[in-house]
């Protein structure tokens, strides 16, 4: 929430820790209102307005400055169109390594191996249906992507002789694109409230996903077994809606956090890589390695996590106390129009110095999944020399990855198709109602 809220802020002045609250508890109540199926339909329609404000801004952005051409002839000028760097070295920021092996992984992990993607992939009819929306998500998150990294190079031909963040016109780099929308968009009405909207139906997209996905976690995973007897439909109901606020409440509290932990891309990929890391070896380690038992999996997965979570949080640390200062991209003031500090903006341009020191703490913040997949997988493969492993001669083979069922106990299995596997499951499970009801 803390992204829209600088971006009502910028539009309107409005304080962020007021906008905040009101838009989390609008949130939470659609939310325990409609559960998964209003989370979905709001996310569709919450697309279609963040893609239009997104095109929007590209767009107009690109026209105001003379085109296209003009808009990469800036950016090529100021070695901004740049290829990332080719190191080996994992505390350089963006390397050419750590964005594709470090960053498919972290997408991997962010879109296919978590709760959130599971959980819808699970409520479509059939196999195909997951396969075929997963084809679909992947095309139109590089189109989004894409567009937003174009936003940047239009930012910068539009400020490229007067930088916003060295003259404090912007308070952080956050706020950049609800600068430029108001410079490029503002004269036109509606058309700031469409930018706006935008970012709100992103924010509201992602937090209604993770609030409904925490509710079926922590009710079915972690209260469940935990109960004696079942819960009734309404007391399911009063507990998910419960959870549900209290965590809603909770992201609240979080924004006056975030607003000191620097950029937000950077910062939620280092704090969700926390997360992030020990699942994706989780995963692995399910689909690829049968051989390893619940304890020894879960030795690993907290190793990870309690390594991660220091490293991200002494990383943040040093951030804020100026410890590790990344290099930056030149910027000038010699073309600006307005009044400002001269004497601030120049020491902000000229008398910063990147930090030389490297350690672990200056890891590129793309490594964090991959990281925690490695320690969570080695950690259990040792820990499995103490607590054993896992009796595989009753598996069914198709839970494993194709390429590791040649390692299991050879049974005569009889090949079954996944979209078949699914359908005999869903046979069974309405015999099974059916049978109950009688």
């Amino acid at each position: 929430m803390y992204v829209p809220a600088i971006t009502y802020n910028q539009v309107t002045g409005t304080n962020i820790h007021v906008i905040t609250p009101i838009v989390c508890i609008i949130c939470i109540f659609y939310t325990c209102v409609g559960g998964l199926k209003a989370v979905i339909w709001t996310d569709v329609i919450q697309s279609f307005v963040m893609y239009g404000s997104i095109l929007t801004v590209c767009i107009k952005g690109t026209y105001d400055v003379g085109g296209l051409g003009v808009v990469l002839q800036r950016n090529q000028a100021s070695g901004r169109l740049n290829a990332p760097d080719w190191s080996w070295d994992p505390t350089v920021r963006l390397s050419m390594l750590s964005v594709i092996v470090g960053g498919t992984l972290h997408k991997i992990q962010s879109s296919d191996v978590n709760q959130v993607s599971i959980q819808r992939f699970l409520s479509l009819p059939s196999y195909k249906h997951a396969k075929q929306s997963m084809l679909i998500f992947t095309v139109l998150l590089i189109f989004l992507l894409s567009c937003c990294c174009y936003i940047g190079l239009v930012a910068y031909a539009v400020y490229h002789d007067c930088d916003p963040i060295s003259t404090k016109l912007a308070k952080a780099s956050d706020q950049l694109p609800a600068l430029l929308m108001m410079r490029t968009l503002g004269s036109i009405p509606g058309l700031p409230g469409l930018f706006v909207s935008g970012v709100f139906s992103a924010a509201l997209s992602s937090l209604s996903t993770g609030l409904n996905s925490m509710a079926c976690v922590i009710s079915q995973d972690m209260v469940r077994p935990m109960l004696r007897k079942p819960l009734t439909e309404r007391q399911t109901a009063l507990l998910l809606r419960a959870i549900v606020v209290i965590f809603g409440i909770f992201c609240m509290a979080l924004v006056s956090v975030v607003e000191k932990l620097g950029m937000v891309l950077q910062l939620a990929t280092m704090t969700s890589a926390v997360a992030m890391g020990p699942l994706l070896g989780i995963y692995t380690m399910g689909v690829c390695l049968p051989w390893m038992n619940g304890r020894s999996v879960l030795t690993g997965s907290m190793v990870s996590f309690t390594t991660l979570g220091w490293i991200c949080l002494k990383s943040q640390l040093a951030q804020m106390h100026g410890e590790i200062r990344y290099p930056k991209m030149p910027v000038s003031i010699d073309g600006c129009d307005y009044t400002f500090d001269n004497v601030t903006a120049w020491q902000t341009i000229h008398n910063y110095t990147p930090s030389t020191d490297r350690n672990i703490y200056h890891l590129s913040f793309y490594w964090y999944t991959a990281l925690g997949g490695v320690i969570c997988t080695v950690v259990a493969l040792l820990a499995s020399l103490v607590f054993g492993w896992q009796d595989v001669s009753q598996l069914n083979p198709t839970l494993i990855t194709p390429c590791m069922r040649r390692f299991l106990p050879k049974k005569d299995y009889q090949a079954v198709d996944l979209e078949e596997l699914f359908s005999r499951k869903a046979q069974a499970e309405a015999r099974k109602m059916a049978e109950s009801s009688e």
